[in-house]
């Protein structure tokens, strides 16, 4: 099940920047334009919210991925990962279900469960072991 989860968030960490740059296609190539450096606020009192929005999507990114092949190489070595990752990304696709229901944050209920179902299932192996 942890593979599962592997592989579900990094399908999720690829397609996500796709998706975004394609919905966020004219502030991306604004700060490409702007040259990068401060280019997303360089007023912070007025900042563009198109760019921050954009930029914010875009960085969630590389940790969908670190999670994502954590969970596949954890599996491959036969390693148990703690409990609080799977809560972590629980609470927070509720945080985001909650305050953007349609949105993708729904993506990632199932492999929060499937990596607390398989946690728990590894706790239960032990007992039985015992």
């Amino acid at each position: 099940m942890l593979r599962v989860s592997g592989y579900w968030l990094i399908a999720i960490g690829i397609l996500h920047p796709l998706v975004h740059g394609w919905l966020f296609a004219k502030p991306l190539m604004d700060i490409v334009q702007d040259g990068w450096f401060n280019a997303i606020a360089p007023n912070p009192s007025d900042p563009f919210y198109d760019r921050e929005d954009a930029f914010w999507c875009m960085m969630i990114t590389p940790f969908l991925l670190i999670i994502g092949w954590l969970c596949c190489w954890a599996q491959t070595r036969g390693i148990r990962l703690p409990s609080f990752p799977g809560w972590i990304l629980l609470l927070t696709a509720a945080v985001g279900v909650t305050l953007e229901p349609f949105s993708g944050f729904w993506l990632i209920i199932p492999p929060a469960l499937l990596m607390l179902v398989d946690r728990q299932r590894d706790k239960e192996s032990l007992k039985n072991l015992l």
